[in-house]
């Protein structure tokens, strides 16, 4: 079976150096090939996996493991992205897509020995019924949060766009219980989100950012909803977004996913949190379209609000080439606020 998998990786990687114990994304693996990587498990083993299996198992000799059961032993929606040497973990919530499959990158820029674990919404799952409310969300994710999180830890929460407001109020909730907090990262969040006036936006978000696709929006609305997702899905693999056999249904829960995370942050009424924050603030503005101060509006709430400029606009700071950057910008941060020095 490892042999199998090694075999699969040279394929999809392209490379001829492949080891049981290699880490498929510290090889060149990326968000499209994991799928694949699960599309090709599935046509050997009939075993299905999710990419968040993929994350918690990322070495072949740990994928072997869950074929071998034939299903992944989950912690809900937990994913372990690096086990790290110890200390306190990081904890990364997901964006609006739901899930977590652009924090790879950030927990290796972090340093392999950082503990990082994320979360993605419940949802994206078959049989999984979506919360309505952002403090919903935040209290599941507490209570699983809390499964692995070591005793007498603080807490570490990050989170990319929406992710951020999740951070913040999962922070704040903790603080309100008593618990200790240490850095609180908000990757490029504003305070609010402003409920949108397009009734696609959630289907524009998929097709232009995560399948490259430039179809027609009001052509896509007048089919059905079955129709839709099967003419994604085949534009899609023609476009080499998406693997041969993925399926219509994931399409579908993709598309809700959006829109129900859209709505619960349209409905979300921020709170003051006694703590500091920091804004890793890109220093590429180009794409705002008005004046935001720096720190996003984030003093109006925190007790204190740090900005620390990572290169990039929003969506190429989690990008090769910029990542790298926020990786080591997020450590230094850590850092400072596991030895209690202001954030700087």
């Amino acid at each position: 079976m490892e042999l199998q998998l090694c075999d699969v990786w040279r394929r999809l990687l392209r490379r001829d150096d492949v080891g049981i114990h290699d880490d498929f994304f510290s090889l060149g693996g990326h968000s499209l090939l994991a799928i694949k990587l699960t599309v090709e498990v599935r046509r050997l083993f009939q075993v299905d996996l999710t990419a968040a299996d993929l994350l918690s198992a990322a070495t072949v000799a740990e994928l072997a493991e869950i074929v071998r059961r034939g299903t992944a032993d989950r912690k809900g929606q937990l994913v372990r992205i690096q086990q790290g040497a110890g200390g306190s973990p990081v904890y990364a919530l997901p964006p609006v897509s739901g899930t977590v499959l652009l924090y790879p990158p950030i927990a290796r820029a972090m340093g392999l020995d950082q503990p990082f674990w994320a979360v993605q919404s419940v949802g994206l799952l078959p049989g999984e019924e979506p919360l309505s409310s952002l403090e919903d969300i935040s209290e599941c994710f507490i209570e699983q949060l809390r499964t692995v999180h070591p005793e007498g830890a603080e807490w570490n929460l990050i989170g990319y766009s929406m992710g951020g407001l999740l951070a913040y109020e999962t922070a704040r909730r903790l603080t309100e219980r008593g618990e200790r907090v240490g850095l609180v990262g908000l990757l490029d969040t504003r305070i609010t989100v402003e409920p949108s006036g397009d009734p696609d936006f959630a289907l524009r978000a998929l097709l232009w950012r995560g399948l490259k696709l430039n179809l027609d929006v009001d052509w896509l609305r007048g089919l059905t909803p079955d129709t839709r997702a099967q003419v994604l899905v085949e534009r899609a693999v023609a476009a080499g977004t998406m693997p041969a056999d993925f399926d219509a249904d994931r399409l579908r829960r993709m598309v809700d996913m959006y829109q129900f995370n859209l709505d619960a942050l349209a409905a979300y009424r921020i709170q003051p949190y006694d703590g500091t924050v920091t804004v890793f603030r890109v220093t590429d503005r180009s794409l705002e379209g008005d004046s935001l101060p720096d720190d996003l509006g984030w003093s109006e709430f925190a007790a204190r609000a740090a900005v620390c400029d990572v290169p990039g606009d929003h969506f190429t700071m989690v990008e090769p080439g910029q990542v790298e950057v926020l990786g080591r910008r997020l450590r230094e941060q850590l850092n400072l606020a596991s030895t209690g020095a202001p954030a700087s």
